[in-house]
């Protein structure tokens, strides 16, 4: 995938994605972060599209990929990728030191 077909393609995803996040969640929504291949920019034809949503506490992770499973699925079949979400509780988010959570902070891009 050349840079800049995968760069507007990405632009088309994430801001659909975004502005549903947003309408979802409102004021539970802390925030919305681009991780994995994408935000390194070392995205493959085969990469999937790695996002981190917070939400205030608490969240119920697999209730949050049920609810908006529609959507993404909806997304997915207009893009042709893969949206991968990860949902965690904002306390978490702040006070976790896991790997993951460590390369996140040092590598996503807020959305």
């Amino acid at each position: 995938m050349n840079q800049l077909s995968s760069k507007l393609n990405l632009k088309s995803v994430l801001g659909p994605l975004k502005r549903y996040l947003e309408d979802q969640y409102q004021d539970r929504l802390s925030k919305i972060v681009l991780f994995g291949s994408y935000a390194r920019q070392e995205a493959t034809k085969d990469s999937d599209v790695d996002v981190l949503i917070v939400l205030k506490d608490p969240v119920d992770a697999s209730a949050e990929i049920n609810r908006t499973s529609e959507f993404i699925a909806q997304l997915c079949l207009e893009h042709n990728l893969l949206i991968s979400r990860l949902f965690l509780p904002q306390s978490r988010y702040e006070t976790e030191n896991s790997p993951l959570l460590h390369n996140i902070r040092k590598e996503g891009i807020l959305l």
